[in-house]
């Protein structure tokens, strides 16, 4: 038995898989961070580096997920301004605006950039990216959702 068509089927995009991908990662790096908190909290002389094992938990994952963050923050106002593009041409009923989806995803891009020159740290910079990066990304799938019934 065929599933029924939905409207987001009409839509010539996967620009929407990247854009899923900010909250999937960013998720798997909290799991990864209290996973690692955990193990430094059972054995304190497995790693050298600060005291607090949230703290150097922090600093070891972003050593693993540092270029994944920057890639996701830099791309994330790219596919936002593709996908909002391609279900403009489908005239699916939801006319999203690219620009203004496009200007808010590039907010991440421009609080990494600010954040890393104030205060020099990468992975702060990164995580403060990232964490205007996932609430857009989470609305957007949501919006698009409700609208287009994919994803």
């Amino acid at each position: 038995m065929r599933r029924p068509q939905l409207s987001g089927d009409r839509v010539q995009s996967r620009w929407w898989y990247w854009i899923a991908a900010v909250p999937i990662v960013f998720g798997f790096w909290l799991v990864t961070v209290a996973w690692v908190a955990f193990a430094i909290s059972m054995e304190p002389d497995l790693l050298f580096g600060p005291d607090n094992p949230l703290e150097h938990a922090l600093l070891v994952s972003m050593a693993a997920m540092g270029i994944p963050f920057a890639i996701l923050i830099v791309i994330l106002p790219l596919a936002v301004f593709q996908d909002t593009v391609a279900i403009n041409r489908a005239e699916t009923g939801w006319e999203p605006s690219s620009q203004n989806f496009a200007l808010v995803g590039l907010l991440g891009v421009v609080v990494t950039v600010v954040v890393g020159i104030l205060t020099i740290d990468i992975s702060l910079a990164l995580v403060a990216g990232f964490a205007l990066s996932v609430p857009l990304a989470l609305y957007y799938l949501r919006e698009r959702h409700l609208n287009l019934g994919v994803p």
